[in-house]
């Protein structure tokens, strides 16, 4: 999360996710999962900015980025490449700010602009960036200046990936183990990756997934890909990564195991579905690498492609 104060309002680089591990460790009694991922922030932004109003409404004005909307239009339906962008009363973003108001007693409003280039339903992470952003972006907007435990603690009544975006910088890796329902935050320091992101045509549903996903007698353990992220040998990433959702996705989407099927005939270094998908992800070798895949996945039509790295977020103060 990369911030700017200006004179009148704030703005906010919100980056995506994607999660090289994922385990299912149990059912817990709130209903949630009790899990373990791996996750990494990656350098595909939303742009928000917040701008603070005397009167007390909250007006978001939420749009696809210009040039992404170009991109999936020409590839074919833009709204099965990029997914929906929710009506106000029900997009996160909204809903964060609206808790803030309420919870802190903030007598003003704000006028929030978001321009999305992260797909939804896709298993990246942009609402839960989104909302983190736009929490820490509030939050000094209305010069409540909260501690990061503090919306750390709103984020996750919200949801269980937006206390990442907080956490992850506080090594500058953007990197991070979460455990419970995600909301405890362990980030490590670990090298950069060079990876390429795709989201096919349609997406899938989170709750869906976890819906028809099986728990594991044994669960797998991150252990070795933890090892790996922490040493400078690249080629000692597990090119068989863990994610217990792939199998529920796969039943909802027939994407998930073609991306797989390509992938293997393109010499990565490994290759997984993200969070609940229908986004992909393959980790290479170098720059150069990730953006030869990245034309041979446009040549495939698989959707959208995107050559990205992994980014450190910057270690928020209060």
């Amino acid at each position: 999360m990369l911030f700017q104060r200006l004179a009148s309002k704030v703005s906010v680089l919100a980056p995506a996710k994607i999660n090289l591990f994922l385990e299912l460790l149990g059912k817990r009694p709130d209903g949630f999962h009790e899990l373990e991922t791996v996750m990494v922030a990656v350098s595909l932004f939303d742009r928000l900015e917040v701008t603070p109003t005397e009167n007390p409404d909250i007006v978001l004005d939420c749009a696809w980025d210009s040039g992404q909307l170009a991109q999936a239009t020409s590839l074919g339906d833009s709204s099965q490449l990029l997914g929906d962008l929710p009506p106000q009363d029900s997009n996160l973003v909204y809903r964060a700010v609206k808790l803030l108001q309420s919870e802190e007693n903030v007598p003003h409003g704000a006028r929030i602009v978001l321009q999305k280039r992260i797909p939804s339903a896709s298993g990246f992470g942009g609402a839960s960036s989104d909302a983190a952003a736009v929490l820490y972006a509030a939050s000094k907007a209305w010069n409540l200046n909260l501690s990061i435990e503090r919306l750390s603690e709103l984020a996750a009544t919200l949801g269980s990936d937006i206390p990442f975006f907080f956490h992850a910088g506080q090594l500058g890796s953007g990197q991070a183990i979460a455990t419970g329902r995600g909301e405890n935050i362990e980030p490590f320091p670990g090298r950069r990756l060079d990876l390429v992101l795709i989201r096919p045509a349609g997406g899938v549903s989170t709750a869906e997934a976890y819906r028809r996903c099986q728990l594991p007698e044994v669960p797998d353990s991150s252990s070795e890909l933890l090892a790996s992220l922490k040493s400078h040998q690249r080629m000692s990433m597990p090119r068989q990564l863990t994610n217990r959702l792939i199998q529920p996705a796969r039943e909802i989407s027939s994407r998930i195991d073609q991306l797989a099927t390509i992938c293997e005939q393109l010499d990565v270094v490994a290759h997984q579905m993200s969070g609940s998908g229908s986004g992909y992800f393959a980790i290479c070798r170098s720059r150069a690498h990730a953006r030869r895949v990245a034309a041979r996945l446009k040549a495939h039509n698989v959707g959208m492609v995107f050559p990205v790295t992994t980014c450190g977020l910057q270690s928020l103060r209060n």
